[in-house]
């Protein structure tokens, strides 16, 4: 009847939806979040005096916000285009494994802007070598991460310690492990949603209660990781590798926002690769990759470049492009000054979501700064003073 909010089963609705347009908000309904109901529930607001045109313009809509919440608020953590500048996410084994003494980075990542409802993240992170013995570097790191998503406002914000201890094998290789510990927060908030009963018949009233109910709007959990790393340095600083595997959520802390439906947050296994191999005075070759399961969800993303060096052990450029298997294209542009780095690169998309964003995907940016080790002062001899 004219006004009435329903419940819509998983039918094909009789609006001239397009077929693509229907197979995404079909895709998108099977990943719809779950507030803790243990089943996804979608609300879909459906109004009989509404003409075909503007009803298909409201099922689109919807179909942008279910992809929005669903996609970033699913059962998985964060993910990076420049994953090579956030290694501790990837294993915590890779704390303080970089040239210098001290690194601070952070990354910012806006996705899907171009659709109504886009999310952002955000990693601040830092790590030093603390402790060196017998051929060991003991090194401790901070990672805070922080991603908000969708209407209800879903963020997922982590804060963790890791520590690793490397083990030089010979001038070349070095191993090392990892362990690390967090507490891992999701929150909502509903107000800014819209419910059956705030409808009245003729129009939406905000003031009017919900009518909804849930035994807590957040919840916080710890999470433990481990890891282990290998990583390759030769004599000319140019040329370097690394490779390094994590697990992390190893005790499966359960998450939900109802006490008698809560689920186990699965372990996701990560492993992730960085590699530049000097060419000649003024070029270097750059290969990295990345690949990670959380359950039904996975991801692997690989690719290459070159990096232009502006004034040798000074200033460089690198141009990357990467390919997020089955979901993006990612060119990237790096400016290496001294002891900061400063990257930037986009996802132009390619999976079905493409309907929806026109290719669109998201910008991040990466700001990195290591600090070298001081040199210790050249040997000189005092001259007498008469």
């Amino acid at each position: 009847m004219p006004g009435e909010s329903t419940v819509r089963q998983r039918t094909r609705p009789t609006t001239n939806l397009s077929d693509d347009m229907f197979a995404l908000r079909q895709s998108a309904k099977r990943r719809l979040f779950r507030l803790g109901s243990g089943a996804d529930t979608e609300f879909i607001f459906t109004f009989g005096l509404l003409n075909p045109p503007f009803l298909s313009m409201l099922n689109r809509f919807y179909t942008l916000l279910c992809c929005c919440i669903a996609l970033s608020a699913g059962a998985q953590d964060l993910h990076y285009s420049q994953f090579y500048h956030n290694p501790m996410h990837g294993s915590p084994a890779l704390t303080g494994s970089f040239s210098g003494d001290f690194r601070v980075m952070g990354l910012y990542r806006n996705q899907w802007a171009s659709v109504p409802v886009p999310y952002s993240t955000v990693a601040l992170g830092a790590d030093k070598k603390m402790l060196e013995f017998g051929g060991n570097i003991v090194a401790a790191g901070l990672l805070v991460q922080h991603d908000k998503a969708g209407d209800a406002g879903l963020t997922w914000t982590q804060v963790g310690l890791s520590g690793s201890v490397s083990r030089a094998l010979n001038a070349q290789h070095t191993v090392s492990v990892g362990f690390g510990a967090a507490l891992a927060q999701r929150r909502f908030d509903i107000s800014g949603l819209k419910f059956r009963g705030q409808w009245t018949g003729d129009v939406y009233n905000p003031a009017l209660p919900n009518n909804e109910t849930f035994d807590q709007s957040s919840g916080m959990v710890p999470s433990l990781s481990a890891g282990l790393a290998w990583r390759l340095t030769m004599p000319d600083p140019r040329t370097e590798a690394s490779v390094g595997i994590g697990a992390f959520h190893l005790n499966q802390p359960t998450v939900g926002f109802r006490d008698d439906s809560r689920e186990a947050l699965p372990m996701r296994l990560s492993v992730l690769a960085n590699s530049t191999v000097r060419l000649n005075q003024n070029l270097d070759a750059v290969v990295f990759g990345e690949a990670w399961q959380m359950g039904a969800a996975q991801e692997t993303l690989l690719g290459g470049g070159a990096r232009m060096w502006l004034a040798p052990g000074e200033r460089a450029m690198r141009f990357t492009l990467a390919t997020r298997l089955g979901d993006a294209i990612i060119p990237a542009v790096q400016y290496e000054f001294g002891d900061w780095t400063v990257g930037l690169s986009y996802d132009w998309n390619t999976s079905d979501f493409e309907t929806a964003t026109n290719g669109r995907g998201g910008m991040e940016l990466a700001v990195v700064y290591r600090a070298q080790p001081v040199p210790p002062p050249k040997q000189f001899k005092s001259c007498p003073i008469f």
